[in-house]
């Protein structure tokens, strides 16, 4: 007798594809799942990371300053002897590392160390226009004027670049009574970038020198233009009234000049030269790291030449040549935030000046960041507005807006 299959109800049979169902949307839910988790791991590897807060370079901290007291004029300039020893290991037969001991010892009046560390330079490097500078400056001081001219004179043929040269060899034609040669070389000076108001007082000197006395009192008036507190000005319009026999006038400018040499004197004379030696020694040992910061430049050693400049930054904040420096250096290494960095503080001590807000503006535009870039040129525009680059900043606005 045959048996016949059992038979499966409606009911079952819904209830078993439903399980099915079931079981097919939890299998793709789980697949899901694991796809979602493969691309976050995928992506956690993969992803740029989110950008870190910027952090200003002035805010690096250095473990040799740190260990420093910084009111300390001993401890300042054992740093300044620390870095002078390391850049000579590193470079002995560098007349650059030389001229650098040279003019740490310099500085702290070690003049016999100043002349074997320049005659040591010129040993390895016979035209090093630096060490010669400082063999003439040392002969001046020493009351050797003709050798002083014959060095000068012979940088001068060489187009040396140092802004202290015409003023060391105009004082040594002063010196040796050659004031037509004193007077023409601080000319010429005087109309250069680099000149300064003691260019002016001296050259005010030179034509009291040479009886040129409306030339000097011209001299001196333009340097209280730049300068009101100059007692140097006050003291040559004094003598050069008294020789015109205008003794009212010559009175009022040597009165002002011994008004100016008294408050020049302090009560707290003590007081007064602990804080000029504290101030000496932060200067010798910020000069030496910015002079061994160019050493390593020379060598194509960044991380140095940065590291340097900063420290020298750090204990003497406000140089704006060495700012100017610092930003050229972050541009050639293509680091436009840092660049910003350092041109923020040049804004802050420079205001009036429209090639650092040109220059930052600049550098806003190429971060993308056109609000301040459009401040920035709009200061410039305020300062300079027939400046060419202005008009070109104009047009760089309209863009960025």
């Amino acid at each position: 007798m045959q048996r016949s299959a059992p038979t499966i109800s409606v009911d079952q049979r819904e209830a078993k594809i439903h399980r099915l169902r079931i079981v097919l949307l939890l299998t793709s839910v789980g697949i899901l799942l694991l796809l979602l988790a493969a691309w976050w791991l995928i992506r956690s590897f993969t992803a740029e990371p989110a950008p870190l807060p910027h952090v200003s370079i002035f805010e690096r901290k250095f473990p040799q300053l740190e260990q420093v007291d910084s009111n300390s004029a001993v401890q300042l300039l054992e740093l300044a002897d620390v870095q002078v020893n390391e850049l000579l290991r590193e470079f002995p037969d560098s007349p650059r590392a030389y001229d650098v001991k040279a003019n740490r010892d310099y500085m702290v009046s070690d003049i016999s160390g100043a002349q074997q560390a320049w005659e040591k330079a010129l040993e390895l490097d016979a035209t090093f226009g630096d060490a010669l500078h400082g063999i003439a400056m040392l002969a001046f001081e020493r009351g050797d004027y003709q050798t002083t001219i014959s060095v000068g004179e012979r940088l001068v043929r060489t187009k040396h670049d140092n802004r202290r040269l015409p003023l060391l060899l105009a004082d040594a034609y002063i010196h040796q009574g050659e004031f037509d040669k004193a007077i023409l070389t601080l000319e010429q000076h005087v109309t250069s970038e680099s000149s300064s108001v003691q260019a002016l007082e001296m050259l005010g000197r030179a034509h009291l020198s040479n009886r040129n006395h409306d030339k000097a009192i011209a001299c001196f008036e333009r340097v209280l233009t730049h300068d009101d507190q100059s007692k140097d000005a006050y003291f040559g319009l004094g003598q050069a009234y008294t020789r015109l026999g205008q003794r009212e006038q010559a009175q009022e400018f040597m009165t002002r000049f011994q008004e100016l040499s008294r408050a020049g004197s302090s009560a707290n004379a003590r007081d007064a030269q602990a804080f000029v030696d504290r101030d000496h020694a932060a200067h010798v040992a910020a000069q030496v790291s910015l002079d061994s910061a160019l050493v390593y430049r020379s060598v194509g050693n960044t991380d140095q030449t940065e590291k340097l400049f900063l420290q020298a930054l750090q204990l003497e904040p406000d140089v704006t040549s060495w700012l100017v420096e610092l930003k050229r250096f972050y541009q050639a290494q293509q680091r436009p935030m840092a660049a910003v960095d350092v041109l923020q503080r040049l804004v802050e001590l420079e205001p009036d000046v429209p090639d650092h807000w040109l220059t930052l503006g600049g550098l806003y535009a190429e971060l993308e960041q056109p609000d301040p870039a459009v401040d920035a040129f709009q200061r410039a525009i305020e300062l300079a507005p027939d400046d060419p680059r202005c008009q070109q900043a104009r047009a760089i606005i309209r863009q960025l807006k």
